[in-house]
Formats: C-alpha cells, structure tokens, sequence
C-alpha cells in the first residue's frame, strides 16, 4: 500500500469521527469541520486524473473544503 493512500485512509477516518462526534454532540460546527474535511479528500481524489502533486491537490482540494464550511457557518449564524 502507499504511503499516500494510507494517509488518506487515515484522514477519513479522523474526518468521519469528527463528523459521527458533531452528530451525536449536536454540534453544527463539529459537523460542518467533519464534512469540510471529507469534501476536502473528495476533491484531492477528484483532481487525481488531472495529474499535479499531492501537494497541489490537497491545496485545491482543502480550500474548497474550507469555503463550504466557512459559507454554511456564516449562513447557519444568520438563519438560526
């Protein structure tokens, strides 16, 4: 196995746990971090055929992350 994909393998189950604990917690932000996080290693894995470094990826891949969850925090703040 190589050293990426077990990185990977990793991060999704610290991303799930954070999403499960958000849940279980009721917790918005948890959840919202949790989600970040996977659609984050969504996107890196998205981007694989493309080519470019893991490193590039994985910058794309987590900024987009990060905006969904800062977006549905700023919009969960003036909905609810």
């Amino acid at each position: 196995m190589a050293a990426v994909t077990l990185l990977q393998l990793v991060e999704v189950a610290a991303a799930s746990a954070v999403l499960v604990f958000g849940v279980l917690r009721h917790s918005d932000s948890l959840t919202l971090l949790g989600g970040g996080f996977l659609i984050g290693l969504a996107v890196i894995n998205i981007l694989a055929p493309e080519g470019g470094t893991i490193y590039r990826r994985s910058l794309i891949g987590y900024g987009v992350g990060a905006v969904i969850v800062v977006g549905a925090l700023i919009a969960g703040h003036f909905v609810g």
